[in-house]
This record gives C-alpha cells, sequence and structure tokens, in this order.
C-alpha cells in the first residue's frame, strides 16, 4: 500500500515519542532556552560557499582546508589588529556528501563531501574558529535528501521496502504543482508508483511526520552539534510538510509541529543550539515560524532585503521604513530580535549587481543593514562588491573569492572550478590597503555594532522626520541609557536641513558617517544641517 505523510497519525507520533504538546498554545518546555538568551543576538554571521573560499590544494575547489587557512580573514581573535573583518559567526553551505556542486541534496547526513575534506578537517576547522571566537552554523538539508540517498535507493524498489514510508509515496499521480517559481510538478514515476519531491525528481522529499525519519534526523543534528557546531540553518522549512495541492504544500501545521519537536529534542542536550529559518516568503509568514519561542529563533527577512534594494535603487526610503513598521507589528509580543536581516544570499543576484555597480548605493547599503535590529547577515564577497556572474544562473551568485589580483584571484593555484569577472580593485587584498574601500567600510561597521550595544542588542524604533525628502530614513537603536540615532540619504540628491523628532540633552557624538554636515540638538529634535547623496551618519545621543 502506498504511504503518504497524511496517513502517519498524528496522535500517534507525539505519543510515541513523548515529546512536547502539539499545540501552538502551548508555552515551551522548561529546558527550551529562551531566544533573548541567545549567544548569536550580538553577533555578525557570514555565509561561506566552501566550494568558492579557498582552495588549499590547487584543484581548483574550495575546501575546509583553505577555509581554515583564511579564518584570521574573517576574525582573528585579536582585537587589537585591524586586518580581519570582524564577523563572529560563520554558515557554511552545505558540507555533506553530495552529486551536486551545490550540495542541497545530500547522500549521507553525517559526513564531508570529499571533495572538501575529511571530518577530521572539519574538526579542525571548528577548533580554529572557536580559538578566534567564531560561532559556526551548518546549512542542514530536512526537507528532503538527494534521489542517490541510500534511504530513496531502498524506498523506490517496492511498496514493502523498509525505507518505504521514508519518503512520500502514492499509487497515482496527484497532479500537483509546485507552489513556486515555474509552478513544475512534484509527483514523480518510479515503478508505477509516485514520489513527491516539492523541488525536483532528484531530491524526493522525506517524510518528517515519520516518527524515525525525524529521530535519524535529530540524531544526525546531535552527530554535529558534538563536533562543536553551534547551530543550524534550516533549508526550506516552509516545505516541511505538504496535506494537498497549491497552498497544502507550505507552510502547514505539521511543519510548525515537527519544528517544535527538534527544537525541544536538540536543546534537550544542546540547550544553546540555534535554528535559522529560510522561511522564503512575506514577513507575516516568516515571522509565525517564531511560533511561542519554540520553533526557530532567527528567520531571514527576506522581504526586507528586496525592499532595501529596490528603496536604494530607487533613491526613496519610504518602503524601506513601511517594511520596518511592518516587521514591528508582526513581531510584536514576541521578539523583535528574531529578524536575520540580510542583502543578497546564494539563491540571489549578489546586491552589487542589483545596485548597478554603484559604489555609494553599496555604502549606504551596508550602513543600513549593519544599523538594523536582529542578526546580521553579510554573504561572502559583499564586502569587496563582487557582483559574480551577470546570469540568473545560480553558479553566477556562487563565484570564488577574490583574495588578491593574481590570475587565481588567490583563490586557487590551479584552474576555479568556475570563474566570473570582477571590476578591477575588487579583491581583498587591494582593498584592505585602500582606507576608503568597501573592506574598510564593512569592517568599521561590524566593529561599531559590535562596541555599542544599543546596535548589537537594543531595541528600535522609527523616530518622526521634518522637512526631510523621500530618501531619508532615521532609525533609534536603544539599550538603557545608550542611545544611537542612524540616519541615511538612500537619494541620488544631496538632503538639505532636516530634523530627527529625538530629543537629546546635548550635542551627538557622531560615532561613524559619510556626508554629513552637523548634528545639533534643539529642545525636541535633533536637526541635520545636510547629508549628502548616499550619505549616512550614527550618532550617539
Amino acid at each position: 500500500m502506498a504511504v503518504s505523510r497524511q496517513t502517519s497519525s498524528w496522535i500517534a507520533v507525539c505519543s510515541a515519542l513523548a515529546l512536547a504538546a502539539c499545540s501552538s498554545s502551548e508555552p515551551p518546555p522548561s529546558h527550551i532556552t529562551p531566544n533573548t538568551q541567545g549567544w548569536w543576538r550580538d553577533k555578525v554571521f557570514y555565509e561561506i560557499f566552501v566550494r568558492s573560499f579557498a582552495d588549499s590544494d590547487g584543484n581548483g575547489t574550495g575546501d575546509l582546508r583553505g577555509l581554515t587557512a583564511h579564518l584570521d580573514a574573517l576574525n582573528d581573535g585579536d582585537a587589537g589588529t585591524t586586518s580581519d573583518l570582524g564577523v563572529d559567526a560563520v554558515w557554511l553551505m552545505p558540507i555533506n556528501p553530495s552529486p551536486s556542486y551545490h550540495g542541497y541534496d545530500v547522500t549521507d547526513y553525517r559526513d564531508v563531501n570529499p571533495a572538501y575534506g575529511s571530518l577530521a578537517d572539519f574538526d579542525a576547522f571548528v577548533a580554529a574558529a572557536h580559538s578566534r571566537g567564531i560561532k559556526v552554523i551548518l546549512d542542514m538539508v530536512l526537507n528532503h535528501s538527494s534521489s542517490k540517498h541510500p534511504w530513496f535507493l531502498d524506498s523506490w524498489t517496492g511498496a514493502a521496502a523498509p525505507k518505504r514510508d521514508w519518503y512520500v509515496w502514492r499509487d497515482t499521480d496527484p497532479g500537483w504543482r509546485q507552489p513556486f517559481g515555474s509552478f513544475g510538478p512534484t509527483w514523480y514515476p518510479v515503478y508505477g508508483s509516485y514520489y513527491y519531491g516539492v523541488f525536483t525528481s532528484s531530491m524526493p522529499d522525506l517524510n518528517l511526520t515519520n516518527p524515525a525519519v525525524e529521530t535519524e534526523l535529530v540524531d544526525s543534528m546531535k552527530f554535529w552539534l558534538a563536533r562543536g557546531v553551534d547551530g543550524f540553518r534550516l533549508d526550506a522549512v516552509r516545505y516541511y510538510v505538504e496535506t494537498a495541492a497549491d497552498a497544502g504544500q507550505q507552510d502547514q501545521p505539521g511543519t510548525h509541529d515537527f519544528l517544535r519537536r527538534i527544537r525541544d529534542r536538540l536543546q534537550a542536550d544542546y540547550p544553546d543550539a540555534l535554528l535559522v529559518a529560510e522561511a522564503w516568503a512575506t514577513l507575516d509568514i516568516a515571522a509565525t515560524y517564531y511560533g511561542n519561542g519554540d520553533e526557530a529563533q532567527l528567520a531571514f527577512s527576506f522581504e526586507l532585503a528586496d525592499q532595501m534594494k529596490k528603496a536604494i535603487a530607487a533613491g526613496d526610503a519610504t518602503d524601506i521604513v513601511s517594511t520596518l513598521y511592518r516587521i514591528d507589528d508582526a513581531l510584536g509580543g514576541k521578539d523583535r530580535g528574531f529578524d536575520a536581516p540580510f542583502l543578497s544570499n546564494h539563491d540571489q543576484r549578489r546586491v552589487m549587481r542589483d545596485l548597478g555597480g554603484d559604489p555609494g548605493a553599496a555604502r549606504v547599503a551596508a550602513a543600513t543593514l549593519l544599523a538594523l535590529p536582529g542578526t546580521p547577515f553579510i554573504y561572502y564577497g559583499e564586502e569587496l562588491g563582487m557582483q559574480g556572474g551577470p546570469s540568473q544562473d545560480d553558479v553566477d551568485k556562487r563565484t570564488p573569492y577574490r583574495w588578491n589580483a593574481t590570475p587565481g584571484h588567490g583563490f586557487s593555484s590551479g584552474s576555479p572550478w568556475y570563474d566570473a569577472p570582477e571590476a578591477a580593485g575588487v579583491d581583498l587584498a587591494t582593498q584592505q590597503a585602500d582606507p576608503g574601500s568597501l573592506w574598510h567600510l564593512y569592517r568599521n561597521l561590524v566593529a561599531l555594532r559590535h562596541a555599542q550595544t544599543p546596535l548589537s542588542k537594543g531595541s528600535s524604533s522609527i523616530p518622526a522626520l521634518r522637512a526631510a525628502p523621500a530618501g531619508v530614513m532615521a532609525l533609534l537603536r536603544t539599550d538603557g541609557q545608550k542611545r544611537v540615532l542612524f540616519v541615511a540619504n538612500v537619494g541620488t540628491a544631496a538632503a538639505g536641513s532636516f530634523g530627527v523628532g529625538v530629543a537629546t540633552p546635548g550635542t551627538p557624538t557622531v560615532l561613524l558617517q559619510e556626508g554629513l554636515g552637523t548634528a545639533s540638538p534643539t529642545s525636541s529634535e535633533v536637526t541635520v544641517s545636510a547629508l549628502a547623496p548616499r550619505g549616512f551618519a550614527f550618532l550617539s545621543l
């Protein structure tokens, strides 16, 4: 008999595993670490595609040894140096064995892709990262495996296969289409039956309502936590459980139940484990993955990223501000720190390309990102202004890092696995030597965020503006008696005198600025005399 996820009894799942209550209205178990106490609250993350970061052996493919050898460029562990970017957490895209270059179709959840090295190499990397104060999270692909995974190779042999119900099978084709993108098919024929794969036929969905599957995946996550990993980025969380066609293939109650159960089971043994949800959706949907503080601790802010890039490209901050108001509303009564803002990632065109290669736009985008509440993520090479390739193909979004201006860019002594041209000066060595470079700005912004607790973990509010053009925005960050005011002009024309509705007893102290005239207090506001096109300022009040 064909088995689908729907046939797994929800009551049986909960009772068999003796897990937390299934109702989302119940409070988290007592051993769940409150989100507001998490180690990530004051961190700046850096996303890395290992294949494209640093090649240690000259075969053209980045690897763990290469990454370990270059950790000092991210954070050397010495607060007195100025040659590192200063980030203090990294997210590695999938490092598991996989038949694809990207790794999002896993064949073994408890090993390292041989192209990247070995478990011993991974352990050495984690130890080296931790010695520098860098936390490590891994991409965890729970929604689906590779069609070449031994589990699936067993599952597709027939209805009596031991792993048959580890995947989602039907006797007939339900005819569902993808709930996104090209709306392609999601059911694929094998030996007279059909299996479900929301992305492609090579990525069959795991049956996450099967207790055996859940236990195996949780144990695999604990395998990595035991090796020192600090948490996981959860790929494609919206599609974990499906119940029907169309909208029934995403954001289902069973998905939230599954997240609560794995959070409970992981934190019973690893109370500080972080789960970051990739819920690529509007912010109101993404906010649901907070649950009652018992699902993910962070979720990427896709809508804000889109609005920031569009607004900066257009020179009008209105949509950034309105989106921030909507996030405040969506997370009201929850945790404003749930948000994980970013500018671009491995699935999107790089932000510098989206901004038309405009250096000023990239600079004000970086400043805005590091001024926002939540836990920010930087995509590798973003700090250099890398544009990647010109096409929409994913490989053009994941090109090798530029370490220097030599023919191999310092990435490899051989021929890189893939390459795309970049503008002159888009490499680390060149920008480290230039105090005015984008890299130095990112470094200064990260350092400022770490030095100022209102930026790293404070609350946020949006002050009223007086006589400001549409390109101007302001954000007030507060931690106790400490306040930092951020003002930015994303427009292409200079802003004349305008007021920001924040009272302050003395003259603001300029912490970091580009294009600021003066900032002076009155009884009810801070008056900014001028702010250059793409200018910004961080002011201590």
